[in-house]
């Protein structure tokens, strides 16, 4: 019985429609250079104008005895070379335009795309008319045409494509850890951006040809004595009438082709098949080297010194008032007084939602546009405005670091975590090497060869903590640093962040693990924060064995070692805030609230 027949794959059939179109497009270039050379330079002899295609004549000749397939040879290569030329200054003027507005934000933003968008509205080919009508015959007016009319689409790609990495959380790392905002730009946005631009690039040389080609078949562009494909059509426009198609078969044949083969090159830009990802480590689970290792620098919880006079950090008052797109108000903070000491631990709790994360940005100066504050912020013994961000930016990374929730999303995806972290080091002046900042969080030196995404949920939050500790900040807040962690990964991360205090730092620790906090004994104080307001503040030891607010008992009768009973209903929506006695009205009648 014969074997039927075997049907071409998915794939096989993608990379042959990838490598198609290079192929093709390669083929012109080659006969673009290679036919000209080997042709040399043509006369004209009258004697055998206007012959039909055949042995000696492939193409046919021209009114004026020229071969055309030499002839057409020498008209793509003019054209291919002002083709891209156009693309290329197109395109670099399209980076910098979307680029420099993605960077910027703002209402320079909407300057430039305002720009963009009456660039984009004019005619093009009107437009090209009239600069090539100022420069005739020019071969820069032609470039400066399309350049000028082209660059738009360019610019709109890139600042999407920036704008979209732009809010992405290893960025905005990026900018906690001391990065300027020409370094984001050169280091994240604008290398995220390119392959989008390169592609544009490409998808831009067949209009650029065709612009040139129209230009000049209206006698407009190149002189006729030059070969192009445009010039080469306008001339074959009156041998056609005398029966000699061929004069404008070849040039538009080569034409056709040289658009089709560089609008499919863009798919072989594109994404290619899909790859099967190999075995990932699952989030939460350690690394063999990290199980059981008691991390360098983790000390033993010791009773705290005598208070200094001046905290680190001293908020007093702080309200915090975020607008949505409704026009209504998020009260994510109402009056909160919280102080920061050197060498002690500050665990901020509270269920999800109640405005833990928004009061750590508030303390490193990274709140919301529009965003109402009162209240104040004393960094240093210095007041520190909300929106002053120039003060800000002078203090993150060296004075106030942040390692936040994200994990390995913390850092650029594409790039190990060794240069990462030496840049970072760097943008914040400091001296210290990559295997000393990771050897003080626990992680073994070859951990700086890896990609993020090869980093266990442990790895990637201590890779975190090192990057946040590498300009030596005298303030550090942790958002939710064992977050997705098993319990003892938790009590290690924990471990860390007490020896960091211990060091020195005024470290608070943004969570709602209490059980994880509970074990550890690493806090030597606790904050309970419920709807925006902190509801009680006091020693660790006694906020969780005495609490005094009913909304701290229900948090701790909530774990699995305190009786794991539920607090009752739901938090409140902070659109609309209950009064100071909210946690009342929400416990009813349960007996949870009245422990």
């Amino acid at each position: 019985m014969p074997e039927p027949a075997t049907r071409p794959t998915r794939t096989g059939r993608a990379v042959s429609g990838r490598v198609l179109p290079a192929a093709a497009l390669a083929a012109l270039v080659v006969y673009a250079v290679a036919v000209p050379w080997w042709a040399g330079p043509q006369t004209a002899d009258f004697s055998q104008a206007l012959l039909g295609p055949g042995p000696a004549h492939w193409f046919g000749t021209d009114h004026s005895g020229h071969d055309l397939f030499v002839r057409a040879a020498e008209g793509l290569r003019v054209s291919l070379a002002i083709a891209l030329a156009c693309a290329v200054t197109a395109t670099v003027l399209g980076v910098a335009v979307g680029a420099a507005a993605a960077s910027a934000g703002g209402r320079v933003d909407m300057l430039l795309m305002r720009v963009t968008d009456g660039v984009n509205a004019l005619p093009h080919l009107l437009l090209g008319v009239v600069v090539v009508a100022l420069y005739p015959g020019s071969p820069w007016a032609v470039i400066a045409s399309v350049s000028l009319t082209h660059w738009p689409q360019i610019a709109r790609i890139v600042r999407a494509e920036a704008l979209s990495v732009r809010s992405a959380e290893y960025v905005e790392a990026a900018y906690l850890w001391g990065s300027t905002r020409r370094s984001v730009l050169l280091r994240h946005l604008l290398p995220a951006a390119l392959p989008q631009a390169a592609v544009g690039l490409v998808m831009l040389l067949p209009h650029a040809v065709w612009h040139e080609s129209t230009l000049s078949f209206l006698g407009l562009g190149l002189p006729p004595d030059e070969a192009s494909l445009g010039t080469l059509l306008e001339v074959a426009r009156g041998d056609v009438f005398t029966g000699a198609w061929w004069t404008l078969a070849a040039p538009a044949g080569v034409l056709v082709a040289t658009t089709l083969a560089t609008a499919g090159l863009s798919g072989v830009l594109g994404p290619g098949p899909r790859r099967a990802r190999g075995p990932g480590v699952r989030r939460g689970t350690a690394a063999p080297t990290e199980a059981g290792a008691e991390a360098p620098g983790a000390i033993a919880r010791d009773v705290p010194a005598a208070e200094p006079p001046e905290p680190e950090v001293r908020v007093r008052g702080l309200t915090l008032r975020l607008p949505t797109d409704d026009g209504r108000l998020v009260h994510a903070a109402t009056g909160v007084d919280l102080d920061l000491h050197a060498g002690r631990l500050t665990a901020l709790v509270g269920e999800s939602g109640c405005g833990k994360s928004t009061l750590a940005s508030a303390l490193c100066g990274l709140l919301p546009p529009g965003t109402r504050t009162a209240g104040s912020v004393r960094v240093g013994g210095r007041e520190v405005p909300a929106d002053d961000e120039r003060a800000w930016r002078g203090l993150r990374g060296s004075v106030v670091g942040l390692a936040g929730q994200a994990g390995a999303a913390t850092f650029t995806p594409v790039r190990r975590l060794g240069p990462q972290l030496a840049e970072v080091a760097a943008s914040l002046g400091s001296p210290t090497p990559v295997p000393e900042l990771l050897a003080r969080v626990g992680l073994e030196e070859s951990a700086a060869d890896k990609y993020p995404h090869e980093l266990s949920g442990g790895m990637a939050a201590r890779a975190v903590l090192a990057a946040a500790l590498a300009g030596d900040p005298a303030v550090l807040v942790a958002d939710e640093p064992t977050a997705g962690l098993d319990p003892d990964l938790a009590g290690q991360v924990l471990r860390l962040l007490r020896g960091a205090a211990g060091r020195g730092t005024a470290v608070l620790v943004i969570t709602h693990d209490l059980q994880a906090l509970d074990t550890a004994g690493a806090a030597d104080a606790v904050a309970v924060m419920y709807a925006g307001r902190i509801v009680e503040h006091g020693p660790a030891e006694r906020v969780l064995t005495a609490p005094e607010h009913p909304y701290t008992g229900a948090l701790l009768a909530a774990l699995p070692g305190r009786g794991l009973r539920p607090l009752p209903g739901l938090p409140p929506e902070l659109t609309d805030p209950p009064g100071e006695g909210s946690f009342a009205e929400r416990r009813g009648g349960t007996d949870v609230a009245g422990r």
